[in-house]
């Protein structure tokens, strides 16, 4: 893996852990439609590929 995609696996765990910690925050403050759609977001980012993250900004 070179630096380019462990930038985009880092940004990609960044993002999914901000977006975790707010669903839980707005779960405990009763948003829970909003917890919900935060949680997939936040899963999404962390299952997401990163190859195909990278895909889109760099050519091969």
């Amino acid at each position: 893996m070179d630096t380019s995609s462990s930038d985009v696996a880092r940004l990609l765990r960044i993002f999914a852990v901000r977006a975790l910690v707010l669903a839980f925050i707005a779960g405990i403050t009763g948003g829970t439609t909003l917890a919900m759609v935060l949680a997939l977001v936040g899963l999404g980012l962390l299952l997401a590929p990163v190859e195909t993250a990278r895909r889109h900004g760099v050519s091969r």
